[in-house]
């Protein structure tokens, strides 16, 4: 018999629909309403002037990706072409065709011409020709069927153990009988009002196998190409869904997700295990980034919100916090060498020292807020507020 539970009375917070949801009320929709994941990116001659949110590269060529689903594409190795969208330097950058109309967070390629993005509503999109044309593979919808579906097969594990014990033994699983409900009624709640938890960083090891992170301890991994993806959560330990901002992976088989309350999540075996990193830092942080030594085993620097890094070298027990000389939020980090480069939402950037142990200002030029970088040859790449821009990388 099942034991009867009382009402959930706090759940996760979905936006607008966890108010609704609590004040009993059912919302109308619009007339005529399309969805933006239906809805294909407008071509703009000012394109380049929009809000961007995160950019990639490789070889000469760089994409950045950013708000009503723009995406622009420039070669910066050839003549810039006759038509486009013009950034703040003049450059002409192309858009590309893309199938929605929603805010793109993240973009990685995979080899020369596969490359992924996603971004907000769970939305994954795949190119075949360096960027310059769109599919979607993947969006909050089918995320929300496995996500429930994962909720509601952890809740009939649990319900059956409890079923199975004797009444006066009930009592000692009620608490996690009740935690079950909880995450499926959260569950349950998220999919009615639909595709709206974002999608905040993906890696891809090769064309075909990758995995993307999200909101609310999404992570789905695919091995053929986009045509699939499985919800692997259940690997993790991350019992409260805190939110993973960003995945780093290489060909050594290590990945890391950098997430909420300073927590760092490590696989050393392309995701099949997982071990859970505490910090002893309990803010957000937005990504990682990894040096690897003559030995070959990684240093693991860790930064984020407010100008914080932390590190973790060989052979260490635990992290210890970097002095930084930013107090602005650290948003993107790329590797020299044994050097790591990283920016704030300034577009200011510090640098590691020889020993990797010390943080250092190399630019202190403030300029409009800044979302992520890329480099191309000797030029960094800028997304952000007003479009993408570029500078010169520090000596």
């Amino acid at each position: 018999m099942k034991k009867p539970l009382k009402p959930a009375l706090i759940r996760r917070a979905y936006g607008l629909g966890a108010a609704v949801l609590a004040l009993g009320l059912t919302v109308q929709p619009a007339q005529a309403f399309k969805d933006p994941m239906d809805i294909p990116a407008i071509v703009a001659p000012k394109a380049a002037k929009a809000l961007m949110l995160n950019v990639t590269s490789r070889g000469n060529v760089a994409v950045v990706v950013g708000e009503r689903g723009i995406v622009l594409r420039r070669d910066f190795s050839a003549p810039d072409p006759k038509d486009g969208a013009k950034d703040g330097d003049g450059r002409i950058w192309t858009q590309a065709k893309v199938p929605v109309s929603i805010n793109m967070t993240a973009i990685e390629f995979a080899s020369d011409s596969v490359a992924y993005m996603a971004g907000h509503d769970g939305v994954v999109l795949k190119s075949t020709d360096a960027g310059a044309s769109w599919t979607r593979v993947f969006d909050g919808n089918k995320a929300n069927a496995q996500v429930v579906a994962a909720a509601k097969a952890k809740y009939d594990a649990v319900q059956a153990r409890y079923d199975a014990l004797p009444p006066a033994q009930q009592s000692k699983m009620d608490a996690e009988l009740e935690a079950a409900q909880f995450a499926l009624e959260d569950a349950e709640a998220g999919a009615r009002f639909g595709p709206a938890r974002p999608m905040l960083g993906l890696w891809f090891r090769n064309e075909n196998q990758g995995w993307v992170v999200g909101s609310y301890g999404q992570i789905f991994e695919t091995t053929d190409g986009g045509a699939n993806w499985k919800l692997i959560a259940d690997r993790l330990n991350n019992p409260d869904f805190r939110h993973y901002n960003g995945i780093y992976g290489d060909d050594t088989g290590l990945l890391l997700i950098a997430g909420e309350a300073g927590r760092i999540y490590r696989s050393n075996n392309f995701g099949q295990t997982w071990e859970r990193l505490d910090t002893g830092y309990n803010g957000h942080f937005y990504g990682t980034a990894v040096v690897r030594g003559s030995s070959g085993e990684p240093t693991i620097y860790a930064y984020g919100f407010s100008g914080n890094v932390y590190r973790m070298g060989p052979g260490a027990a635990g992290w210890w916090k970097m002095q930084s000389p930013t107090k602005e939020s650290f948003v993107q980090a790329i590797t020299q060498g044994n050097s790591v480069l990283l920016i704030d939402q300034k577009g200011r950037l510090v640098k590691t020292d020889p020993t990797g142990t010390q943080l250092t200002m190399v630019m202190n030029k403030e300029g409009k807020p800044v979302t992520g970088m890329a480099l191309v040859g000797k030029t960094l790449v800028l997304s952000g507020q007003g479009g993408p821009r570029t500078v010169d990388l520090p000596q």
